[in-house]
């Protein structure tokens, strides 16, 4: 029986594999593929040839190299802001002298309960009222905090040795300090998970910049691509080929960060 399970595991993860890996090869195949994209048949996940036809008019149909440019500042500004206020409420949350760190954190975790449609309209009357309506700013400013974010960091702090941090504060370190030069680099593998996500879901954002962008200058890439489709009809390949470029910096995120994910996602979970 033990020998059955290998082969069957192997089996199991190849089928999961081709899964996610089938639409990616469809869409890549479909924008590169010269003349018509796709047939709706198996066969449209061999490659034929090679052409730049369908990422041609992709980028002449939409300014994707603009809104790609956009969904670049979004994703660094609420990348940057998420990870800046997880580290500081986390920090506050174990090193901090606070009377009831669980109940604050149990409020902060409450907002994971929420579901984000609900707050839509009061968010968007707020984004108006400050008259930040169709700039890059409404994209990202209600999303400067996620609560997940500091759950994350907060177990892996109370994994720290609390010996480092009492022997740095008798030697006069400030708690910015210790934060930047110890908790930080030392901690590494779950900020850089934190990182990834953060990145990863705003760089992914569409019914919110949906709402709060109407021209095409000001759009995010996940919101432009989809006026291919509006404009180009039954012309599958330019919609295949702008998926294929917003896609793009997400797989390399992933690539890149993949080695992060799994140590972060682990480090603080023997406390």
């Amino acid at each position: 029986m033990a020998r059955m399970r290998h082969p069957l595991l192997f089996l199991y993860l190849l089928i999961a594999a081709l899964l996610v890996a089938l639409p990616v090869m469809y869409a890549l195949f479909g924008a590169i593929r010269p003349g018509p994209a796709v047939g709706g048949t198996l066969g449209d996940l061999v490659p034929t040839g090679f052409s730049l036809e369908h990422l041609r008019d992709a980028l002449r149909r939409a300014p994707l190299g603009r809104q790609m440019l956009n969904s670049a500042v979004v994703a660094a500004a609420q990348t940057s802001a998420q990870v800046i206020t997880a580290l500081l409420a986390a920090y506050a949350l174990v090193f901090g002298r606070l009377r009831r760190p669980g109940l604050i954190l149990g409020i902060f975790m409450v907002t994971m309960m929420i579901p984000g449609e609900s707050v839509l309209v009061a968010n968007y009357l707020t984004i108006r009222s400050l008259g930040l309506f169709d700039t890059l700013t409404a994209v990202f400013l209600p999303y400067v905090f996620a609560a997940y974010n500091v759950f994350l960091l907060r177990q892996t702090f109370l994994s720290f040795p609390k010996e480092i941090h009492e022997a740095a504060v008798m030697d006069g370190v400030k708690p910015m300090r210790f934060l930047v030069r110890f908790l930080i680099p030392l901690c590494a593998p779950t900020v850089a998970t934190v990182t990834l996500m953060s990145a990863i879901a705003a760089w992914n954002g569409y019914l919110w910049p949906l709402i709060v962008s109407e021209s095409a200058a000001t759009r995010t890439v996940q919101v432009g691509i989809t006026a291919l489709s509006d404009e180009a009809g039954t012309d599958i390949g330019a919609s295949l080929a702008g998926i294929t470029i917003a896609t793009l910096p997400t797989v390399a995120l992933v690539i890149i960060g993949q080695k992060f994910l799994t140590r972060g996602l682990t480090q603080g979970a023997v406390k």
